[in-house]
C-alpha cells in the first residue's frame, strides 16, 4: 500500500511500507528509505516519500505471446528488486505458439516477491493431431500440449477470476483399412488439433499409387476455431475402422524451470 500523497507521514508508516516492524529503528539516511524515495544522496525530507510504494504494480491490457514476465516488467519501469504485483486484465490472452515454450515464463529473479492476479487467459500451445503418412502404413502419433506457465521462483497466483491451462493434446487418428486393388491397406483418419491452437492432422490424398500428404489444419486465432485440413482421400471399398489410438497428452498448467 502506497504512502499518503497528502497529510502527515510518519517513519512508522515508512517502516511498514518497507516491510519492517512499525517501531524498528530508522532514519532519513536509511538506505531503504532513500531507495523508496528515489533520492540516493543529498538532503531528504519526508515529503519526498509522498505517494511512494515499495511495491511495483502493473496491469497487462493487451494480448502477449510467449511472455517473459521479468523482461516485460523491466521494460515497464520496474527496478528489478522491489516487490511486484502484476494483473492480467479481463479478456486478455497470454498464449504460446510453441509446445516447448510456456505462454508465460516468470523469467529472472523477483527478490522481494511476485504476485500474479489473473483475470484473463493463460494458455499453452495445443498439440498436433495424429496422422498417416503417404506410404499408407506409417503413423505419426499426436503430440503433447505445451505448458501454460514456467516458474523460476516461488509466486503467489490469484486465479479466482481467470483461466490457466496447458495446451490440449492432439487427437488420435482413427485406424482402419481400405481395399486398394486386391489387398486391404491400413488407413488412418487424422486427429484434430489440441485446444490452444494445435493443428489438425493432415491426410494423404490423390491417386492411390502416388499419394500426397495434405496440409495441417491451422490452429485457430485467439478465441476462434481452427481450419479444416486441406486434401482428402476418395477411397473405395473402405471397411469398418478399428478403435482410435490414444490422444496426445495435455500440457501442464505450470512447471518449474530446470535448475531452480
Amino acid at each position: 500500500m502506497a504512502l499518503p500523497s497528502t497529510g502527515p507521514i510518519s517513519l512508522s508508516q515508512v517502516n511498514t511500507e518497507l516491510g519492517r516492524a512499525a517501531g524498528a529503528t530508522i532514519s532519513l539516511g536509511d538506505a531503504g528509505l532513500r531507495g523508496l524515495a528515489g533520492v540516493a544522496n543529498g538532503t531528504i525530507g519526508l515529503s519526498a516519500l509522498r505517494g511512494k510504494s515499495a511495491q511495483f504494480t502493473h496491469t497487462i491490457t493487451s494480448h502477449q505471446q510467449e511472455l517473459d514476465l521479468h523482461a516485460y516488467l523491466r521494460g515497464q519501469g520496474w527496478d528489478g528488486t522491489s516487490k511486484v504485483e502484476v494483473t492480467i486484465a479481463t479478456g486478455v490472452y497470454i498464449w504460446s505458439d510453441n509446445t516447448t515454450v510456456a505462454a508465460l515464463d516468470t523469467g529472472g529473479a523477483f527478490p522481494d516477491g511476485l504476485t500474479l492476479v489473473n483475470h484473463g487467459f493463460i494458455m499453452g500451445k495445443g498439440g498436433d493431431g495424429g496422422y498417416q503418412l503417404t506410404d499408407r502404413t506409417s503413423y505419426v502419433a499426436p503430440t503433447v500440449g505445451g505448458p501454460a506457465i514456467t516458474l523460476t521462483q516461488p509466486i503467489i497466483i490469484d486465479n479466482s477470476n481467470g483461466y490457466i491451462g496447458g495446451g490440449g493434446g492432439g487427437g488420435a487418428a482413427c485406424t482402419g483399412s481400405a481395399r486398394l486393388g486386391l489387398l486391404p491397406t491400413a488407413m488412418h483418419s487424422p486427429g484434430g488439433g489440441g485446444a490452444g491452437g494445435g493443428r489438425g492432422g493432415p491426410m494423404p490424398y490423390g491417386d492411390t499409387d502416388n499419394l500426397v500428404l495434405g496440409d495441417f489444419g491451422a490452429g485457430g486465432a485467439i478465441g476462434q476455431p481452427g481450419s479444416v485440413a486441406t486434401g482428402s482421400n476418395n477411397w473405395a471399398g473402405a471397411n469398418l475402422p478399428s478403435h482410435g489410438g490414444a490422444g496426445g497428452a495435455s500440457g501442464i498448467g505450470a512447471e518449474e524451470a530446470r535448475g531452480v
